[in-house]
């Protein structure tokens, strides 16, 4: 069975690692095992050995057994003769080590593969544990797209020698969703050639043979940057909803007064009707609002939650790219800006003392009943908005980049049961995507989404008058609400712009319906004026006489 070639290799025996060898092996699928501690390896098939051959015993003798459907590689050079063509080797372990899966792993295999053979760069990755995914492991997990090693070898080198490369990472989910079991379930997203991703995916999903611990799977685009592309736009699109909805729940705290409980019974009914809003996190802000807090015996857990909160320069990530490609993102850099206001805490306690707010009469009066339901349908279009403005900057990367992006494909991964951004809003929007992704410039001038804009926008509108009246800061909101009127306006007041600054520096400007670039005087017709003014002057003081004034009329009396 030793010298039979194998399907699959793994090198890298990280816990995942392990996990995914054995998973296919008990399916009796043949597995190539190697690691850069070679001694380790024998180890992990004698524990694997010793736990499949106890269930073996009644097998039939021709029968292929799983313990002989694992064998070790003393290297990594020597796993590719041991592979059936085309070779499909995954490597574990080298996330966020360039130079090691460069010098280590790519430089040693390249001279070996042939057209048509694969390599799979396993990225963000938990060895068993339950990792919180603070600020650090969140910038470790990720990278820019122009950052990507895999990227840079598939243009150097793989592409031109046939050779497919791979890249794939695991989303954010809640974990206690991806731990529901024994073992854990995964959402993976893979960025590399299509070619590449058919022949891997068959060893990611489940088959009526077998359950895959890897659930979902789904393909970014033809480029590994795809892949880190993917994971940014999630994360932007988290950061910006999540601010809407702490935005409504201070509208219905400061506006409508309502209690904690209130505000966790109002997201609540918004939820369990199946409505626009309903989704993860609102569900979840339901719960936050019901919860007292236990360490106090006092109030709710969150009167006792700081309001700052650190930021890190992953967050930064999408604003730099839509200013990269020219790509307008205000309700984004909103969501950004208002967690810097969040960190300046000191700053805002001395400014609360200085800068006054309105106060009783001075604040307009609501209608309860009304804002709940109209701040419903603006945060609704505000998340519309949020999703479009991410989903705009995927795009014209993707156009300058030349990548095959897959819109439709990422936003189903994000809408899992356990993705944070689970919602029936990403619903609307995957909907919109397989129906018209090639034609469409933006998400909010597809027909449906169009014409849901059209139907609440009056709603939105009122309750951006009424926290503007009642000097509740709502960025995202606001900032949304700009965004869609400006797209949708046939002529903003640019021109002015525009004409100021050929006033100033005669930069000069093109004209509608004209060829040709043009730039005007702007003073002449005054300076001849002012001359002629002068010369008269001139002129009467050198006669002696003096200037005629101007006669003042002189009402008539009756």
């Amino acid at each position: 069975m030793s010298h039979e070639l194998c399907e699959i290799g793994v090198f890298g025996l990280t816990s995942l690692g392990q996990s995914f060898a054995a998973h296919h092996a008990s399916n009796k699928i043949r597995v190539c095992i190697g690691d850069d501690i070679a001694s380790f390896v024998p180890q992990v098939i004698k524990e694997y050995k010793a736990q499949t051959e106890a269930n073996e015993g009644n097998s039939e003798p021709q029968s292929i057994l799983a313990s002989r459907c694992m064998i070790s590689s003393p290297n990594i050079e020597e796993m590719v003769p041991r592979l059936q063509p085309p070779r499909k080797i995954i490597i574990f372990g080298s996330n966020r080590q360039d130079v090691k899966f460069e010098q280590m792993y790519w430089n040693k295999l390249c001279p070996l593969l042939e057209e048509g053979d694969m390599v799979l760069r396993w990225g963000k990755e938990e060895d068993g544990a339950k990792k919180s995914m603070n600020d650090e492991t969140i910038k470790d997990a990720m990278q820019l797209p122009n950052e990507s090693i895999v990227s840079k070898l598939t243009k150097m080198q793989a592409r031109s020698k046939g050779i497919h490369l791979l890249e794939m990472v695991r989303l954010e989910q809640d974990r206690t969703v991806a731990y529901n079991g024994e073992t854990p379930v995964s959402y993976l997203v893979g960025g590399g050639s299509s070619d590449a991703y058919a022949l891997i995916k068959p060893y990611l999903t489940s088959s009526s043979s077998s359950t895959s611990p890897f659930a979902i799977v789904g393909h970014a685009g033809n480029d590994a940057g795809c892949v880190h592309y993917a994971t940014m736009i999630q994360r932007a699109i988290e950061n910006g909803i999540t601010q809407a909805f702490a935005e409504g729940s201070h509208i219905l705290t400061n506006a409508v007064g309502y209690e904690h409980q209130d505000i966790g019974r109002t997201f609540g009914r918004w939820n369990d009707a199946g409505g626009k809003l309903s989704s993860y996190l609102l569900k979840i802000s339901s719960r936050i609002y019901y919860k007292r807090d236990a360490i106090t015996k006092n109030g709710f857990v969150i009167d006792h939650i700081i309001d700052s909160m650190d930021w890190n320069g992953v967050d930064t990530w999408v604003t730099l790219e839509a200013t990269r490609l020219g790509i307008p993102t205000p309700t984004v850099n909103a969501a950004l800006e208002a967690r810097f206001l969040g960190t300046m805490k000191d700053e805002r306690v001395e400014a609360s003392t200085i800068l006054k707010v309105p106060e009783g009469n001075d604040t307009p009066s609501v209608l309860k009943d009304q804002i709940t339901e109209d701040l419903q349908s603006a945060i609704y279009c505000t998340c519309l908005c949020i999703v479009a403005e991410c989903l705009a900057v995927f795009q014209a990367a993707a156009e300058m980049e030349s990548w095959g992006v897959n819109l439709a494909d990422c936003i189903q991964l994000w809408n899992q049961p356990g993705s944070f951004l689970e919602s029936t809003l990403l619903k609307h929007v995957h909907a919109a995507l397989v129906d018209d992704q090639e034609e469409m410039r933006n998400l909010l001038t597809h027909p449906d989404i169009a014409s849901q804009l059209q139907d609440l926008h009056m709603s939105w509108r009122r309750i951006v008058t009424v926290s503007y009246a009642s000097a509740i800061p709502i960025p995202t909101l606001s900032s949304s609400l700009t965004f869609y009127d400006s797209y949708r306006s046939r002529r903003l007041p640019i021109s002015l712009i525009r004409a100021q600054r050929d006033y100033f520096d005669a930069s000069g400007y093109d004209r509608n319906g004209e060829k040709g670039w043009f730039s005007t005087c702007w003073v002449k017709d005054h300076t001849l004026e002012h001359k002629k003014r002068e010369a008269a002057a001139l002129q009467g003081g050198e006669s002696g006489k003096k200037p005629k004034k101007r006669k003042t009329p002189v009402k008539s009396e009756r």
